[in-house]
């Protein structure tokens, strides 16, 4: 990658800047279609099913496991 001069590095970071912020309207636009107003709902959400995904394949990958037997100091 070249050496870019300090010009050159701000004008890089301004354009990826706008892009993310296009991206990021975009998304909150495209939800907003699909009827979704509260994004942050949405998020609680998610991060609810997840959580319950991961307990419920623990749960499941326990009761998979046979259990050992416990070894008694003598």
């Amino acid at each position: 990658m070249p050496d870019l001069t300090l010009d050159q590095a701000m004008v890089a970071l301004k354009t990826e800047n706008q892009a993310l912020a296009d991206q990021l309207r975009q998304a909150r636009c495209d939800l907003h279609r699909l009827g979704v107003a509260d994004q942050n709902r949405v998020l609680v959400y998610a991060a609810c099913t997840g959580a319950v995904g991961v307990l419920v394949g623990v749960a499941i990958g326990m009761s998979l496991v046979a259990p050992r037997p416990v070894a008694r100091p003598k």
